[in-house]
This record gives C-alpha cells, sequence and structure tokens, in this order.
C-alpha cells in the first residue's frame, strides 16, 4: 500500500487577454496641474506639450510649466499642433488662437465671430494657418494676419459626410471634403484623388474622417459611424482597400488615433485598442488602460508611450515588452520552470498558480493547508514538483495533476535543487540537507544522508562533478561525499551568498549579498563581477543563467550580463521596471519572468531593451551668488570666490538618466564625470578672466559651452596694492610726524604738570603761612602764657596740646593731594576751639554733617576749607562785640553727586569790613582768599568736573549787610 495520501485538483482556467505593461501614472498627486487632458504633443527638443482644462501645460520630464496670456479668455485648451519652427499652437472655446514661443504664450488671432463658441482643428505650415471646423475653413497668412473664409456648409443642417479634420503628412497639409481627399498648396486647397466609394452614408451621421499616414507612407481614412463599427480604408496602389473591422471596435468612441510601429493605437473611451493590418484585416493586438477614458497618445523619441486621460492625469507605458500577468490579487512568493511552457507561481496563501506560456492560461494548484509556499524545485526526470511551504511540504504530479502531502516534511525550506530521481538537497532557516525521497516521501530526520546544523539560503547541484553547493550564513560550502563541508573563499575570506546559479559551461556563479557576483571554477573564484565594471550596486536580489548571459537584478536595477563578451545591459524604471525587490528570475523561450513579493512580471528578453538614444540636452540656469542671471552670452562673476551653479537637463521619462556627463573650463580643468541624475554644477571659485563651461554627454562628442567673465576682486588687483603701499608709507609718515608731535605734547604736558604742581605746593605753604600767621600764634601763645600766669595749669596744658596738635595736622596734610573729610573737619574743629578761647568764648559755632555722608570716602584737597572759615572770623566777626555766630554745613546732592560746603557768619559783611580795611595803614594783608582762589583755578585745569566757589552777602530786611555766606561745591566723580 503506498504510504501518501493522494489529493486530487481542483482548478479552474482563466484566459489573460488583458496583460497590462507596466505604466507610471502621472496626475496632480505628483504635480501634474490637472488631471483632465485633451491632447497633447511632443515638439523636437523633447518637451511634452499637454491641452488641459487648466491651460496649455508643458512637462520635460521632471517638472511642468504653466502658460498663460493676460487676454487669455477661460483656463481650458485644445488642439495643440506643433509647427516646423517649434511654435505650440493651440486654441480655447472662446476662439482665441495662441502659439507658444520661447518660454511666452502669444494671442495670434481672435475668431470669436468666426467660430462661435465651437471648437476647430489646427494645422500650419510656414506661411499659413489653417482653422477648420464644420462649417468653413479659415486660412490665415501667418505674415500679414489676412483671412480668407471657404464655406462648404450652407448651415449646420447642411451633413457632410466625408468632412475630416486637418491633417498634415510629409510636410503637407491635407483635408477630406467633397468626396476627395484634398491638399493645400499656396494659399488653396486642391483635390488629389477622390474618397472610397462606400463611405457612409448621411443618414448614419458619421464623425469626421480622421486621415491617417504609417511608417511606410501609406494613407488611411477612419470614419466613425455611431452604432455600429468604424469604417477604416486604407490606399494601395491608388486604390481604395476596405479593411475588416473585429467586432471589439464596435461603439468604440476614438478620439485620436495614430500609427506607432506600423500597428493602429486607437485611444477610446474605454483604454487603447492596438491592431495589427494582417491581409487587409484589422487584428487585435492589444487591449492597455481598460478602465480609462483616453484621449490621445504618442511615441516619443525614447519609444515611451505617452497617453492623456479625461479624468486620470498621464499615463507613460515606458515599456510594452514587460508586462504584469493578472493573478487575481495574490501575493507571489516563488517562481519555477516546469518543462518548456509552463511556470509555477507559489503563493503566498499556500495555493499555486500553474500557467502556460503559450496560452497565456492559468490553472489554480489548491494545497490542503494554507502555508505560504518558500520554495519550490522541479524534478524533471519523474515530472514532479517538489513544493515546500513554511512548514508542510507536498509533491505536484504534472502527469495527473495530482498533489501528496509528504509526512516527513522538511520545515522553512529557502531552496531546494534534485540530484537524481531519489534524492534533493535543501537550505533552510535552520539546516543544509542532503535527504532521499522514496516513494515521493522525504527521510525522516534520524535518516538523512546529511544535515547540518546551520542557517543556509541557497543550493546547488553540479550534475557534470557532482558536487554539491550550499549556501550558508558564514559563507559558500561544497561537497562531493555528504560528509566534508569545504570553503569556498575569496582573497582570505568566505562568500556570503544569497543565490546560486550554473552556466552552460559548468561555471558557478555566486550572488552575494553586498558584494557583487563571483564566478567559481573548480572551486576556484575566478572572477568578480562589481559596481567597479558594471553592476548598478554590488547588493544582488536575484540570479539565473541563460545561455550565455546572466540576468541579474540588483537593487538599482535589473541587467543581463554577456558572459563572453563582458557587457552589461541594463534596465531601470525609467525603462518599465516597476521594482528592483526580484526574488526570482525564470526564462522561459523567448521571455523572462520576474516576481515581487507583490506581483509576476512578464519580459521579452529580445524586444525590452530600447535602442540607444542621446538626448537633447541644454542649459536651464546659471544662478551666482545666489541669484538666477537671465539668459545672456557672457555671464559677469564679480570676484573669483563668488559661488556659481550651472543647471541642466535632458527631456524625456529618461532624460538625464540615460546618458551621463561630463564637465570642465577650457584650459583650466581636466573632465570631470557628474554621477547620473545629476543635472548641475556647483563652483566655489572660478579662475580670473575669460572663462569657458563645456558639458558633453559621453557617448557622444557635441559639447555645449557657456562664457563668463570672472573679474578680480579688488583686493587682488595692482592698482589696490598700489593705492595700499602708497597709503602705508604715507601712513607711516604721518604716524612718526604724529608720534614726535604727541611726545613732545607729553613733554609739555609733563613740564606743565610739574609747573602746577610746584604752584600747588607753593599755594599749600600760602595756605599753611595763612593758617599759621603771627596773629594766631601770638593769640594763641599768649593764651597760654595767660593760663600759667593764672597758675590755670590743666587750662594752659590744654590748649597746648590742642595747639601742636592743629599745628602737626597742617604740616602732615600740606604733603597729601587729598584727605578724607573726617581729617579735616577735624583740624576745622581744633583751629574753632583755639579762636573761641582767642574770642574769650564769645565765638559760638556749629558744624552741621550730612549724615548721609561716608566722611572716610569722601575727599577734598588738603588745607582746602580752612581759609573760608579764617576770613569769615578775622573779617566778619572780628569787628562785632557781641552775638559773634558761625556756621559750617557740609552737605550732599545726591542728583549730582557733588559734596556741597557752606561757610555761614552773622559779622559785618565785606563792604564794611573793606572800609575798615581801607582805613588801617599797616593793615595784616591776608594771602588766604587769593591762594585759594589761585587754587581752584589750578584744581580745575585737571579736573573734568570743575570745583566753584560762590560768595553771597547777607542782607536783613531793611537791607543792612549781616554777614556773608561762602559756598563751595566739589563734584566727587
Amino acid at each position: 500500500m503506498r504510504r501518501f495520501l493522494y489529493i486530487f485538483l481542483f482548478f479552474y482556467v482563466a484566459f489573460l487577454n488583458a496583460q497590462e505593461p507596466v505604466r507610471i501614472i502621472i496626475d496632480e498627486k505628483v504635480g501634474l496641474p490637472s488631471n483632465e487632458i485633451y491632447a497633447i504633443e511632443e515638439d523636437s527638443k523633447g518637451f511634452i506639450w499637454l491641452a488641459t482644462n487648466k491651460g496649455l501645460q508643458r512637462y520635460d520630464g521632471t517638472t511642468f510649466k504653466s502658460y498663460k496670456h493676460p487676454e487669455q479668455r477661460g483656463l481650458s485648451m485644445f488642439e495643440p499642433f506643433i509647427d516646423d519652427e517649434d511654435r505650440v499652437w493651440c486654441m480655447n472655446i472662446s476662439g482665441q488662437i495662441f502659439y507658444a514661443q520661447k518660454d511666452e504664450l502669444i494671442l495670434f488671432a481672435d475668431l470669436k465671430d468666426d467660430l462661435n463658441g465651437s471648437l476647430a482643428s489646427i494645422v500650419a505650415n510656414d506661411d499659413y494657418l489653417i482653422v477648420s471646423m464644420y462649417l468653413r475653413n479659415i486660412i490665415i497668412d501667418l505674415k500679414s494676419k489676412e483671412k480668407q473664409i471657404e464655406l462648404f456648409r450652407s448651415d449646420n443642417y447642411d451633413i457632410s459626410t466625408d468632412y475630416g479634420l486637418n491633417k498634415k503628412h510629409n510636410d503637407g497639409l491635407y483635408q477630406t471634403l467633397d468626396h476627395h481627399v484634398r491638399q493645400f498648396k499656396d494659399g488653396s486647397f486642391y483635390k488629389v484623388f477622390k474618397l472610397p466609394e462606400n463611405i457612409s452614408s448621411v443618414e448614419l451621421r458619421p464623425s469626421p474622417i480622421q486621415l491617417l499616414q504609417d511608417e511606410e507612407s501609406h494613407l488611411f481614412i477612419l470614419q466613425q459611424v455611431k452604432n455600429t463599427k468604424p469604417k477604416v480604408f486604407k490606399r494601395v496602389d491608388n486604390q481604395w482597400i476596405e479593411l475588416e473591422v473585429p467586432a471589439v471596435f464596435k461603439n468604440a468612441n476614438i478620439t485620436m488615433p495614430r500609427f506607432i510601429d506600423n500597428r493602429l493605437w486607437c485611444p477610446t473611451n474605454k483604454g487603447i485598442l492596438v491592431f495589427a493590418i494582417i491581409e487587409n484585416k484589422l487584428v487585435l493586438n492589444a487591449k492597455y488602460l481598460e478602465n480609462f477614458y483616453t484621449t490621445d497618445l504618442f511615441k516619443d523619441t525614447d519609444h515611451n508611450i505617452w497617453v492623456s486621460t479625461l479624468r486620470k492625469g498621464l499615463i507613460v507605458l515606458p515599456n510594452i515588452y514587460v508586462e504584469k500577468i493578472n493573478i487575481n490579487n495574490e501575493l507571489p512568493k516563488r517562481l519555477e520552470k516546469i518543462g518548456e511552457n509552463q511556470l509555477l507561481i507559489g503563493l503566498e496563501s499556500g495555493n499555486a498558480i500553474l500557467f502556460d506560456v503559450t496560452t497565456n492560461t492559468q490553472t489554480i494548484v489548491e494545497f490542503a493547508t494554507s502555508s505560504a509556499i518558500t520554495a519550490m524545485t522541479h524534478n524533471e526526470i519523474t515530472n514532479q514538483t517538489f513544493v515546500f511551504q513554511k512548514i508542510h511540504n507536498y509533491t505536484l504530479y504534472h502527469n495527473d495533476l495530482s498533489i501528496s502531502k509528504n509526512e516527513n516534511k522538511l520545515t522553512s525550506v529557502k531552496d531546494a535543487a534534485v540530484v537524481n530521481k531519489d534524492t534533493i538537497i535543501a537550505a533552510s532557516s535552520g539546516s543544509l540537507i542532503v535527504t532521499t525521497v522514496k516513494n515521493n516521501q522525504s527521510s525522516s530526520l534520524k535518516k538523512h544522508l546529511f544535515d547540518k546544523k546551520q542557517r543556509g539560503y541557497s543550493v546547488l547541484y553540479d550534475l557534470t562533478t557532482r558536487t554539491k553547493y550550499f549556501a550558508a550564513v558564514d559563507g559558500l560550502y561544497y561537497t562531493k561525499n555528504n560528509t566534508d563541508l569545504k570553503l569556498v573563499t575569496y582573497q582570505e575570506s568566505p562568500l556570503l551568498v544569497k543565490k546560486l546559479a550554473q552556466d552552460i559551461n559548468g561555471n558557478i556563479w555566486a550572488a552575494t549579498f553586498k558584494n557583487g557576483i563571483f564566478k567559481i571554477e573548480n572551486n576556484k573564484v575566478t572572477q568578480h563581477l562589481n559596481t567597479q565594471n558594471g553592476l548598478t550596486s554590488n547588493v544582488i536580489n536575484a540570479l539565473t543563467v541563460d545561455d550565455n548571459h546572466l540576468w541579474i537584478a540588483t537593487e538599482n536595477g535589473l541587467q543581463r550580463y554577456d558572459i563572453n563578451d563582458h557587457n552589461f545591459k541594463s534596465l531601470k524604471a525609467q525603462d518599465g521596471i516597476p521594482s528592483f525587490s526580484i526574488i526570482d528570475i525564470i526564462v522561459v523561450g523567448d521571455h523572462i519572468y520576474i516576481n515581487t513579493s507583490q506581483e509576476v512580471f512578464k519580459i521579452d528578453k529580445k524586444m525590452v531593451f530600447k535602442p540607444a538614444v542621446i538626448p537633447e540636452y541644454y542649459f536651464t540656469k546659471v544662478i551666482v551668488d545666489g541669484k538666477k542671471q537671465p539668459e545672456q552670452d557672457i555671464y559677469v562673476i564679480p570676484n573669483p570666490e563668488t559661488s556659481t551653479t550651472i543647471g541642466f537637463n535632458a527631456n524625456g521619462l529618461r532624460g538625464l538618466s540615460s546618458s551621463t556627463y561630463k564637465y570642465r573650463i577650457k584650459d583650466h580643468t581636466d573632465w570631470t564625470q557628474l554621477q547620473q541624475g545629476n543635472n548641475s554644477v556647483q563652483f566655489a571659485s572660478l579662475p580670473v578672466g575669460d572663462v569657458t563651461f563645456q558639458l558633453k554627454q559621453s557617448e557622444s562628442d557635441i559639447i555645449k559651452e557657456l562664457s563668463f567673465e570672472v573679474k578680480q576682486v579688488f583686493y587682488k588687483t595692482l592698482w589696490f596694492w598700489t593705492i595700499v603701499v602708497s597709503t602705508l608709507i604715507a601712513g607711516i609718515i604721518l604716524y612718526y610726524r604724529s608720534l614726535l608731535r604727541f611726545r613732545e605734547s607729553e613733554k609739555n604736558k609733563q613740564l606743565r604738570k610739574l609747573v602746577l604742581d610746584n604752584e600747588l605746593v607753593s599755594l599749600r605753604l600760602e595756605n599753611l603761612r595763612s593758617q599759621m600767621n603771627p596773629h594766631f600764634i601770638f593769640n594763641a601763645l599768649n593764651s597760654i602764657q595767660e593760663y600759667i600766669v593764672s597758675n590755670e595749669k590743666n587750662l594752659a596744658s590744654s590748649y597746648l596740646v590742642k595747639f601742636s596738635r592743629l599745628i602737626r595736622m597742617y604740616l602732615e596734610q600740606s604733603r597729601e593731594n587729598q584727605i578724607s573729610l573726617k581729617e579735616e573737619i577735624h583740624a576745622m574743629q581744633l583751629y574753632l576751639e583755639l579762636e573761641k578761647v582767642r574770642f574769650e568764648d564769645k565765638l559760638n559755632y556749629e558744624i552741621n554733617v550730612d549724615s548721609s555722608l561716608h566722611l572716610e570716602n569722601v575727599k577734598v584737597p588738603p588745607l582746602f576749607i580752612q581759609p573760608y572759615v579764617e576770613n569769615a572770623i578775622k573779617h566778619g566777626l572780628l569787628h562785632k562785640k557781641t552775638d559773634r555766630r558761625l556756621e559750617v554745613n557740609f552737605d550732599r546732592d545726591v542728583l549730582n553727586n557733588t559734596l556741597t560746603i557752606c561757610v555761614k557768619d552773622n559779622g559785618i559783611g565785606r563792604e564794611q569790613a573793606a572800609v575798615i580795611k581801607a582805613e588801617r595803614v599797616n593793615y595784616h594783608k591776608s594771602f588766604a582768599t587769593y591762594a585759594n582762589n589761585e587754587r581752584v583755578e589750578l584744581l580745575n585745569r585737571k579736573r573734568k568736573e570743575k570745583i566753584s566757589v560762590e560768595i553771597q552777602d547777607l542782607q536783613a530786611d531793611k537791607g543792612t549787610a549781616c554777614g556773608t555766606c561762602v559756598c563751595i561745591s566739589i563734584p566727587q566723580h
């Protein structure tokens, strides 16, 4: 009895009639101004022009530019047409005709009254613009703007069945009308040949005829007829041949049909229909974008198909030879080739799809468990496929499409390979295994031929040398006897391999995680492929062999490597490859199949590579010191250190990525290659003088240039340094002259200071002499003598002590420049006490000090206040017999930070004192007042804040003198 259970296969077949090429959608989400596009055109420079409901737009493959005119009525633009001078003509529903040229939209004509709100078709040649609608042609001379009108309908009810839209073919302008094809020459239309006899009748109300031309210059007529199939005619040997039209064409609203690669591409309200013409029949080749209302299309110079839609923006088919296989939203995990014409797709759901590549049919293979499929390997000897889910294993029998479940399961298998009909090798997340498969059951865990506990990624069996290869987490191993594992190394380091493949010559190719690809012969590395010799990245995702080629999926592209010629060809996103996270690559006939974690794609390996196209490139901007410069013949750079940026672009979908660029400063630097995709060059500095910037494509010898005039910075010019040296010499001369004058001035200052100091010393001596005048000393000694005679020894001793202290203070203070206010007041008190004795106690005095004054900190000139007190006593109070009062006040002016000293007496006043002085012949001369005035003047010479002395004559109510007040202000800054 057989030890396995057959599980019968349940399946259904789906015909994949709608395999879609990879598409790139450019809509409002990525910057398209409007998703509503009516028509598109490409100019000679590769710019894409769009007529949208938000005006005329230009696309360079990267950015959009909107064109507007201040007199434009409404936003929508229609009917773009590009003439031989690359002027882009368009019109709006209001009848305004515009053309775009040199980044400006120009209003050419206003046909509001002629068109009455109807749209028209536009064509132009070097001399005329033709605006055509269902009632008339309007022919306008481009130079004079004179217009002539050709009426061919009397009113809206006069329906002509053969009116056709204007078209330009082979430098000629054509139109169908009055049962003829007409050509425009020398300002008028002329009949060329008749239309087919069996054109549709008037009652069917056909749409305007579309006049087409294929790449072989055959003319075609396409006439749409309501509620039936369109009529299509081809002109061959001066005759019209009606082509058989398939039923799929019925009720299709065809907008702007075009011939591309000798196939008729028809944008319709239900996608694009692509027809080949075979034996006078239109044969449907493909149907694309079924859910899109397509309005126009064209093939650009880089072989991309651009499609405009009415509501979903712009769609680009970068490569119709890369097609997505519809697998009904299933997630593919692994691919495996079955025989010559079948592909097995393992799914995340645990099931699989058997895909017939010749009939494009698929069969669903359902397994009993729903764990994701992690690996598959096909045994060509037994026509069986081993399917490894994450936990369970199955065998699929292709003879009767039955399934058996393997009880001795291998878990988490990442890769497996068949050794012979009874043996397989496998790499799992925890083991490297060689096991037998008998009766479709693998060996139990204890009976594996080989089992090494090591995480593995890929396996390969070399049938010629009978060598088994295991790519493990710590290196690439090989063995022949299932016992000894040997390590393959490169430069004494292990190879960390992700995928293994073998070419037709028996060489092993090992794709690594991040170190490129290694070729292994006789278990030795003989070649290393990396980014330095052609790989787009050293990170390899998938690898397979196709005769003498390798197909390589890197993180940056899909590449084909010629093993013999050592050449690479690359496919990137702009070539139609939707993702580079490729898991498997399988070659089946003329196609390769790849899968990502989301989708499966079919690639025509012969047609997928586009012809090499060197795009037209141009300069876009010059930025000097952060400011964009207007276009000019020579750009002026103010100094060589000014930052300069030069931008350029190449139009189209692949644009900059289809070529590499080099630049140099002519006669100054060598050619420097830019990184692919980079579209600007920045200079932190440029050489002085006339500079030529040159840019070229690596694949072309054409050089484009920009001219610059780089001015020298002023501080590096000869005239500047002449001025600097002259100024420096003059400065040195002036400096030394100034220095001599300064030294002379300082010397004079020192001399003046010495003179001043001498004068101050003299004045101090005068003050001292005045304070120690003979009368004061004589009176003081008489008082002491009187106390001694009177036997008043204590009073005599006290008076003598005070007198000696006062004399000592005067002598000590005379040596200082400044003394504290406390010391000054103390000396004054001693003086007044002695004078009071002299006046026999008939002198009353008060010394009042502001409490806010810090007596130790406040400084005054020495021997400065006492002379004013002496004058008050000698000249004011001496001549008064009774009630002698003296008041000395020390106050602080907080606002001005000034010490104010007021000496006030109630004597006879200055006027009476002067009279008495004049009457006395031998009157003692007082030097105190004179010396103090001189001293104040000298002190003020050295001070910013000046000392002031103010004398007030005090008077009674009747105007009689009653004393004198002297106020001294000493600033404390």
